[in-house]
């Protein structure tokens, strides 16, 4: 009986499933319309609306940028890198320009303390090596003449030398003779650029510092630019012609030694035939 009940229960039904909740009902559908009856209240191009005003933080027009195709994929309204670095060098060099221009009020050379001598007989020296004593000046320019003054230029705030000075000779012509020859003398391993005093004795002038000067001019007969191209195909045709010169004298060297050969066998022959007869 006990295997029976429970081979019944095996077979037996399961109880009810729970009732099941019906899908939800779609909504209605609503009514579309067109948007012809909004189309009046659209903005147009050249309403204020239409498109809103550039920031302050963006340039004008036209813009600049590394990737070229940057305003044309995004809108960028703050500066790029390349407008910054072109804004902060105009900023620079405004600010530089401004501050030559109130320096050179108060610029006056013939009423500077550290002025002294004679401007006729002053030779400027530029492009010094900051290690140049007075000494070390003075043992290279006095073979030109005898020196009566020699000052170098110092920074006033940091007292770091500058890189020139100015030399006065005892004599006009002494340093009319440094003047011609001693550009371009090499100073502490650098070419040095002398020239007269032009401060006070040019009117108008302004330094370099002032945006004046003559900048990279010298005296010194400029060689023309090389054209590597042509240097280099000179050389080979001038080596071409060595080579064939030197074959060519060989050659002459070599003929001449057979016929010398050739002559003293002619000569031991005939001695041998008179010899034999």
């Amino acid at each position: 009986m006990a295997g029976r009940d429970r081979l019944l229960r095996l077979f037996a039904a399961r109880p009810p499933l729970p009732p099941h909740r019906a899908p939800p009902k779609k909504p209605p559908k609503l009514p579309y319309t067109g948007i012809a009856q909004y189309v009046s209240h659209f903005v147009e191009r050249g309403d204020p609306e239409y498109e809103p005003p550039p920031p302050e933080t963006q340039p004008p027009p036209p813009r600049i940028f590394r990737n070229p195709e940057m305003p044309t994929q995004a809108r960028v309204d703050i500066e790029s890198k390349v407008e910054k670095d072109i804004r902060v060098r105009q900023e620079r060099q405004q600010r530089a320009a401004r501050q030559r221009e109130e320096n050179l009020k108060s610029w006056d050379p013939s009423k500077d303390p550290n002025v002294e001598g004679d401007p006729f007989k002053t030779l400027f020296v530029s492009r010094l090596s900051y290690d140049v004593t007075e000494r070390k000046l003075k043992r290279e320019f006095e073979e030109y003449g005898p020196i009566k003054r020699i000052r170098l230029v110092h920074n006033k705030n940091s007292g770091k030398p500058r890189g020139y000075a100015f030399i006065e000779y005892e004599h006009k012509n002494d340093m009319k003779q440094a003047y011609k020859m001693a550009d371009g003398r090499k100073i502490e391993d650098r070419r040095v650029l002398v020239d007269v005093e032009r401060g006070r004795t040019v009117p108008h002038w302004r330094p370099r510092r002032f945006g004046g000067g003559k900048g990279s001019e010298s005296r010194m007969v400029s060689r023309p630019p090389k054209d590597l191209k042509r240097q280099f195909v000179a050389r080979l045709v001038e080596r071409a012609m060595a080579e064939k010169e030197r074959r060519s004298d060989t050659g002459d060297r070599r003929k001449r030694e057979r016929d010398d050969y050739g002559t003293y066998d002619r000569q031991r022959d005939s001695k041998r035939r008179e010899r034999d007869l």
